[in-house]
């Protein structure tokens, strides 16, 4: 099984650079939401791996494809970079595959209630195409590690996609139990005023063969007030924890 844990890096001689940058992600991963949906019958079978060059042949100008369908994208978003174009699509079509589902399953519920005479008051789900998401730097495209508390990273400023030097607090990974893990691509993440790298790394652990009816679980349900209310189980669902 892959387990997964991420650390957050305080980044310490930047503050507002950074603005810019997740305005620019977050209009272009409107533009695609919008493509999607409109052109969604077209592309609902078309699987996540696959969506990307669907959606870039709609969208980007090449030499191999001088007339894409909505040409404005690549003048609205002049040298986006491409990674932050992909991971813009397959973010953009998780939500509308999302909306999509919520509003098959409301149409359906209400067309139920209507076959049995019950009153339907319910609101359909509503499409949101403005959002607060935060990109993820590939490493090489977007992000170079210059030593244990600096990198270099691709951001948008003064119209233009630079390379900028920030500085960061490291984590102790030896401490954290992951300095022999996988680290993964980091993710620039906006908290109040402050800004933080979130490096996810990974392991694979492999479970044990207890018998069922001896295996205690623990069930976590993330909340919205609290983080997560967690509890640990036996086999028959009595709650032990």
């Amino acid at each position: 099984m892959k387990i997964v844990k991420t650390l957050k890096c305080k980044i310490i001689n930047h503050s507002k650079i950074f603005h810019s940058t997740l305005d620019i992600y977050n209009r272009a991963l409107t533009f695609i939401m919008d493509v999607i949906d409109k052109e969604f019958d077209d592309l609902d079978s078309i699987s996540t791996k696959t969506i990307v060059p669907a959606v870039e042949k709609l969208i980007h100008v090449t030499k191999s494809n001088p007339q894409p369908k909505y040409p404005e994208f690549n003048r609205l978003f002049y040298k986006f970079p491409s990674y932050f174009r992909r991971s813009a699509i397959a973010a953009a079509f998780g939500k509308i595959k999302s909306y999509r589902s919520n509003l098959k399953n409301w149409e359906e519920e209400k067309k139920m209630a209507l076959a049995e005479g019950r009153k339907f008051k319910k609101k359909p789900p509503r499409l949101q195409l403005e959002h607060n998401e935060f990109p993820v730097f590939y490493r090489g495209n977007m992000f170079k590690k210059t030593s244990h508390t600096t990198a270099k990273i691709k951001v948008f400023h003064q119209n233009d996609w630079i390379w900028k030097e920030i500085q960061f607090k490291p984590q102790d990974e030896y401490k954290r139990g992951v300095w022999n893990w996988k680290e993964n691509n980091p993710k620039l993440v906006q908290v109040g005023k402050k800004f933080f790298l979130h490096v996810s790394y990974e392991s694979q652990v492999k479970l044990n063969h207890t018998n069922i009816q001896n295996q205690r679980i623990c069930a976590v349900d993330l909340g919205i007030n609290q983080s997560a209310v967690c509890s640990v189980m036996d086999a028959k669902g009595t709650v032990l924890a």
